[in-house]
């Protein structure tokens, strides 16, 4: 009887140990490691609607975060691709990206164009025949193809200079050093109301049929398979359909901006 009960014993201690052991499928690789970079309203100061929806899905999805850090754009895709951080946000979907990364969007917006005072074309056939014309392009960044084929062309006229990031490319334009440059309202807002931006930069729409580009949650395929990064993805179109992530964009943006942003459906 004694025997029995030790050995009842063992085997539920033993079943208890392997329930203990067993890993999330959200998060199979254990505590998860976050990188942001700074982007308007969706991270700035360790705060914004990127962090928020990285904790909320975290939360749902009972994965506990080992690290939070900042990083310049191009450093959080290759920390993704090499599987040095796990989840990444405000990422544009590209062929390349997907070859490393699972992408789910969770907003869409569309660039507009910058112009500082000293460049006076005011169409596309026109601005780069302007010799004002400098054009700012912060690394790692992509646009709508149609943009991109339009800088494209620019760099091999030698007519673009590099920023490290948006605060750097804002700079550079409320100086001058640039002239020209691709921006997202979200971004760009905070910037619109100083002064010097109001006196020299004004903001065209010179892309009117160009498509609005997705902001996606990315997902390091060097830490998730498919089956493990489509857990995120569900639980990302139920905060979309219960409204929490409409909730969570009205924290920092106008109900306006969180339209603009959320007209195209999320799937």
């Amino acid at each position: 009887m004694k025997h029995a009960f030790l050995s009842g014993l063992c085997l539920l201690l033993a079943m208890t140990q392997t329930s203990v052991a067993a890993p999330n499928p959200a998060c199979p690789n254990g505590p998860l490691k976050i990188g942001y970079y700074e982007f308007g309203v969706a991270y700035r100061d360790g705060k914004g609607y990127d962090v928020d929806l990285a904790h909320e899905l975290a939360r749902r999805l009972g994965c506990p975060i080992a690290s939070e850090a900042l990083f310049p754009r191009i450093r959080v895709l290759k920390l993704l691709e090499s599987g040095g951080v796990d989840i990444g946000t405000s990422t544009i979907p590209s062929p390349e990206r997907k070859a490393y990364a699972w992408i789910y969007p969770y907003n869409y917006s569309k660039n507009m164009v910058l112009l500082y005072s000293t460049v006076k074309a005011r169409t596309l056939a026109d601005l780069p025949k302007d010799p004002a014309l400098r054009w700012g392009v912060i690394r790692g960044y992509r646009h709508s193809p149609e943009q991109d084929t339009f800088l494209a062309r620019l760099a091999r006229d030698n007519r673009t200079v590099v920023a490290d990031d948006e605060d750097d490319l804002y700079r550079m334009l409320r100086s001058g050093v640039i002239t020209a440059a691709f921006a997202h309202p979200l971004s760009y807002d905070r910037w619109m109301n100083t002064p010097a931006f109001q006196r020299h930069v004004i903001q065209l729409d010179l892309f009117p049929d160009s498509e609005a580009v997705a902001g996606g949650f990315v997902l390091s395929k060097k830490r998730f398979s498919e089956q493990s990064a489509e857990l995120w993805h569900a639980e990302l179109l139920k905060m979309y359909q219960d409204g929490t992530l409409r909730s969570l964009f009205r924290r920092y943006l106008s109900e306006d901006a969180t339209r603009r942003i959320m007209q195209i459906p999320i799937q």
